[in-house]
């Protein structure tokens, strides 16, 4: 198994996490347009059903998802920042 692969009780976590995040999100938007009429219940609803995806991909694949690389930028020397 690669570092990289979750193994049975990772993408079982990943799974529950997926749950967990998709229901705070259904009832965060539930909340802001029927009972509060807010937008930010709705907004931070959005975020949580994004968060929730990215968990869903991680139990599906069964890979760690990892941050894209930042192109790194050369020091000049001399300067001060």
């Amino acid at each position: 198994m690669r570092q990289s692969e979750l193994g049975r009780g990772g993408r079982l976590v990943a799974g529950v996490l997926t749950a967990i995040w998709l229901s705070a999100g259904l009832a965060s938007v539930a909340i802001g347009l029927w009972l509060r009429r807010g937008v930010l219940p709705v907004l931070l609803g959005g975020l949580a059903l994004g968060y929730a995806c990215l968990w869903l991909r991680v139990a599906v694949t069964g890979e760690r998802q990892r941050w894209p690389r930042l192109p790194r930028t050369r020091k000049r020397p001399g300067r001060i920042p």
